[in-house]
């Protein structure tokens, strides 16, 4: 009986033992995730701010600057939006109360950029959701790519203000002067970067269940939209690609993004296409056609409709990130509880 009672511990200990080793693996994982996604996101931060700033600079395409590339022989070309006409109303207003503009621009800087922004990293670095990231990402080099090839210059009547971003940015580098007299720094307007991430977020946001910051970060970026064309800082056309590639072109990063939550690489790496058909099925859309056929036939059987009202949170299926344990001292006692595991093991040994 003795020895039976002893085989249980034994038994007992090496099973909590595999189970402290798995949990400690997992951790591992999930910060070798977060660390990776650090260098990942600094380097793209790095590139994309490049191509941004740098985009209206032709000499780096190989062409002299003095070439009038944008502009007809006799520069008698003309860009017709008509957001620019229906806001010249209050184009008027702000072009006569710089004080206006300055005020409504600090409004958006701080709810339209930087909220959005924090709600990101909150997200990724807290909650352990790495969706919005993703596709914010994807955002980011699309925007850089489009305005890369093809750049827009900022219409002459644009109305600056060193509270707007990246206005802002100039003012940092340079000496901010008057806002009526300065130069304009070019920057990127195909697509818009404050629509398409304030659309994604308030998205993600209502999918969490916090529906109330939903409806105002939408209703803020209507607001948002009628200032950008009043104040001429982006075509209207920026603004419906901006919304479109929110709300459909960054949904395959958003997939990416919740395999990368999981903190387990094997799931993220299969996710990513495995041949060069399936690469060229991805890159012509063919994937997209495929996939909604499977689908349309796949919801109406019975099986997956008792699925789907059986899902849970969909938070359940994020690892939490390195910052959250830390800051609930989960690695710490994950480590003396290892190091007491081996100790008793060394001591059973003995």
């Amino acid at each position: 009986m003795m020895a039976t009672s002893t085989q249980r511990k034994l038994s007992s200990s090496t099973t909590t033992t595999a189970q402290d080793e798995q949990e400690l693996e997992r951790i591992k994982s999930i910060a070798r995730r977060d660390a990776s996604f650090l260098l990942i996101a600094a380097i793209a931060a790095v590139i994309f701010s490049w191509m941004e700033l740098n985009a209206g600079n032709i000499e780096y395409r190989g062409i002299n600057s003095d070439a009038r590339l944008l502009s007809s022989p006799n520069n008698s070309y003309q860009i017709i939006d008509a957001g620019y006409i229906a806001t010249t109303p209050l184009y008027n207003f702000l072009k006569e109360n710089r004080d206006w503009n300055d005020f409504f621009a600090l409004i958006n800087t701080v709810v339209g950029v930087f909220a959005p922004f924090l709600y990101i990293a909150w997200q990724t670095f807290w909650v352990g959701d790495y969706v919005p990231a993703f596709k914010y990402l994807f955002i980011s080099a699309m925007r850089s790519m489009c305005g890369w090839c093809t750049f827009l210059p900022p219409d002459p009547s644009y109305l600056m203000s060193f509270k707007d971003f990246p206005d802002i940015i100039q003012c940092l580098q340079k000496d901010c002067g008057d806002v009526e007299t300065a130069q304009v720094n070019p920057f990127l307007s195909f697509f818009s970067g404050h629509v398409a991430t304030l659309v994604m977020c308030a998205n993600h946001m209502y999918v969490r269940k916090n529906k109330k910051m939903c409806y105002f970060f939408h209703v803020f970026n209507v607001l948002q939209i009628i200032r950008l064309l009043a104040t001429r800082g982006h075509y209207s056309i920026d603004i419906v690609i901006g919304w479109f590639m929110a709300t459909r072109v960054s949904n395959p990063a958003g997939r990416l993004g919740r395999y990368f939550s999981r903190g387990d690489s094997s799931s993220f790496e299969s996710a990513l296409p495995s041949s060069a058909s399936e690469v060229f099925e991805k890159l012509v859309g063919v994937d997209v056609v495929k996939e909604q056929a499977r689908m349309s036939v796949l919801m109406k059987t019975n099986e997956v409709q008792n699925l789907l009202s059986q899902m849970k949170d969909p938070s359940e299926v994020f690892a939490e990130p390195t910052a959250r344990m830390l800051a609930e001292d989960m690695l710490d006692e994950l480590r003396d509880m290892i190091s007491s595991s081996y100790k008793k093991g060394e001591k059973k040994n003995s």
